[in-house]
């Protein structure tokens, strides 16, 4: 089960490849906000090989947006609620 944008907006995956954060600074990054996976279930999630419930992958994403927030950039990545389940 993959998870993709519906509209504008980057998965996690893409995301993650576009901010240049490493694996374990987004698991970081994940747990500061209120994300409660462990860096091998967080790698799981951005692999495809889990899919995180809707509360997971919002702070997934949250940590990701902050993180281009951080570099003046806007949102990119998109939240659950953008996203095709399946």
């Amino acid at each position: 089960m993959t998870t993709r944008p519906i509209g504008p907006g980057l998965s996690l995956q893409d995301g993650l490849e576009a901010s240049g954060m490493s694996m374990n600074e987004l698991w970081l990054r994940q747990v500061s906000v209120g994300g409660s996976a462990g860096s091998l279930e967080t790698e799981a999630y951005l692999l495809g090989l889990l899919v995180p419930d809707p509360h997971q992958y919002d702070v997934l994403a949250q940590a990701l947006n902050e993180h281009f927030v951080e570099l003046g950039q806007d949102h990119p990545v998109a939240y659950w609620d953008a996203v095709v389940h399946g």
